[in-house]
């Protein structure tokens, strides 16, 4: 495949992604601003995570990644009509098991809540659960469909889903803060909103689809057939995908359980005789650091995980694995390219980036100091985060979805290891660098086990790329921290605001001038797709 192709719909991905990022950001800060690091966000935070958790897993992850390569090869070897029936019949199936699963949790939750004697530090997280918990079935949907338009080579109006959440969940703030006083109703009606959000995510792509000639179909007999072997290829991959994602969810979960409550009542470790060992509010401090290294995961990795992913597919399928080489060495050179800046400016500029942005309302200093250790941490690991994603995505697309999930396993029990250590040294900011280390142990893992699967990548060619860009970050670096040195610390917003953007500024310029005169390529691709003219993919070293 020519690299102008893969780089032409990066980005389409990537704008749309980093117009989703945007107005996440936005609704995290009015999210902080609203609530304060305190105990309704913890608590809406935490609930959120479940529901992500289905569509990190189900959705986006373990579905698309079984589903995709099954639908690719049913559209290349037997037409249009029987990928159809696939698609319609892996949709009427996914949707009646969470359809089910979603009734059989609200029933458990409500039950709770109306006969039983609920704490008061737990009741506003499973209120908060059973009002999200319908959007587990809508994105997950959304997800299938976003993954058959990629298929398509269609990317532009599954980048656009979501973008629909943050701009409702946007309104759904505005809404909450003008209608409603209290803390705790305000958060249920963002949840709602959430919901809503949903629902619209779902339509979008679903629209999409019938309009070019894809609708689901309710006779679909050769389907059923491959809802099998997708439903069998869904459980290592959920494992493998499910064990990364339920890290994060045992860090907030660790995070709020174990923090104190500065309301002055008892905290939930306490209920269990444990003493808190947690600053109040570090649940919200780690998910704002997670959003942030999430912002160039997501404008950057996810994308070109999004991008690559049929492509290698359909490499694997046809049992061109020296293409498949290049392609993905072609996509660790633009992870070098991308990713180790990108760490290095949030590492860098962790302290600004968290003052302007949610530095206002009731997300105070002791707030703000917080998350800034939690950014700082995560942002050292941004290029891990990326080349992760890359590699467990060649995984699944030569059909290896069992090694991933060992070593997926692996680094879960490594990060809780982690967890219960580091944090009685470094409190809440011991659990972001468990994480990172944990995932750096699986991207050296899974990096090893895949040259055993798929020959050896171009290493020389990665180092050359890698080497080059090592330089310019440093010099990046360099410039950022003297002038950083050299403002000074106004606490005003407009003060904050240069003190962000002067050092990204220059920063920014002394990275592009050190590209251009190094000639690193793969930044220039992002930018002139049209200027690139690789030749066809040659082979590579090793063996097929």
């Amino acid at each position: 495949m020519k690299s102008s192709g893969v780089i032409s719909n990066l980005r389409i991905v990537s704008a749309c992604t980093l117009l989703s990022r945007v107005l996440g950001l936005g609704r995290d800060m009015a999210l902080a601003a609203l609530f304060g690091g305190g105990p309704i966000l913890d608590a809406f935070i935490v609930a959120f995570r479940l529901p992500n958790l289905a569509r990190q897993l189900f959705g986006e992850g373990a579905l698309t990644t079984a589903f995709l390569p099954v639908f690719v090869r049913d559209l290349e070897r037997l037409g249009s009509d029987s990928a159809r029936q696939t698609l319609s019949a892996v949709t009427w199936t996914v949707g009646s098991v969470l359809l089910s699963l979603v009734l059989i949790a609200e029933g458990v939750l409500w039950g709770l809540l109306a006969l039983t004697d609920v704490s008061p530090e737990l009741r506003p997280v499973l209120e908060l659960l059973a009002l999200l918990f319908p959007y587990m079935v809508f994105i997950c949907l959304a997800a299938l469909f976003s993954a058959a338009l990629h298929s398509l080579r269609q990317f532009l109006w599954p980048g656009l889903v979501p973008v629909v959440l943050n701009v409702v969940w946007l309104v759904g703030t505005g809404l909450a803060w003008w209608l409603l006083e209290e803390d705790l109703p305000r958060a249920r009606l963002i949840a709602v909103s959430v919901v809503g959000a949903g629902l619209l995510q779902l339509l979008l792509p679903m629209y999409v689809l019938r309009r070019q000639g894809w609708a689901i179909q309710r006779h679909c007999p050769e389907g059923w057939s491959r809802v099998r072997e997708v439903f069998r290829a869904i459980l290592p991959v959920v494992a493998g995908i499910g064990l990364t994602q339920i890290g994060a969810v045992i860090d907030s979960i660790i995070a709020w359980g174990l923090a104190a409550n500065d309301s002055g009542d008892a905290a939930i470790c306490q209920l269990f005789g444990v003493a808190p060992v947690l600053e109040p509010g570090t649940a919200s401090a780690l998910y704002l650091g997670q959003r942030l290294y999430q912002f160039p995961l997501g404008v950057f990795g996810v994308a070109l995980g999004t991008v690559l992913f049929p492509v290698l597919t359909r490499h694997a399928e046809r049992g061109d694995l020296a293409s498949l080489r290049v392609d993905l060495t072609r996509g660790l050179q633009l992870v070098a390219a991308i990713a180790v800046p990108a760490s290095a400016g949030l590492l860098l500029l962790a302290s600004p980036v968290t003052e302007l942005l949610f530095r206002h309302g009731r997300f105070d200093a002791a707030d703000a100091r917080l998350a800034t250790a939690m950014v700082a941490t995560y942002g050292s690991g941004v290029w891990v985060y990326i080349g992760l994603q890359i590699i467990n995505r060649a995984f699944y697309a030569v059909g290896d979805r069992r090694t991933p999930m060992k070593l997926g396993l692996l680094a879960l029990i490594i990060n809780l290891v982690l967890n219960l250590t580091l944090i009685w040294m470094l409190g809440g900011v011991g659990l972001a660098l468990a994480g990172v280390l944990s995932a750096g142990t699986q991207l050296l893992l899974s990096l090893r086990r895949l040259e055993a699967r798929v020959g050896t990548l171009q290493w020389s060619d990665v180092g050359r790329t890698a080497a080059k860009v090592l330089i310019v970050t440093a010099a990046m670096s360099v410039s950022m921290l003297i002038i950083t040195a050299w403002l000074t610390d106004d606490p005003s917003l407009i003060g904050r605001l240069i003190r962000l953007a002067v050092p990204l500024l220059i920063g920014g310029t002394v990275f592009l001038a050190g590209c251009k005169l190094l000639r690193i390529r793969e930044v220039g691709m992002l930018f002139r797709p049209e200027a690139v003219t690789d030749p066809e993919p040659t082979e590579v070293t090793g063996n097929d």
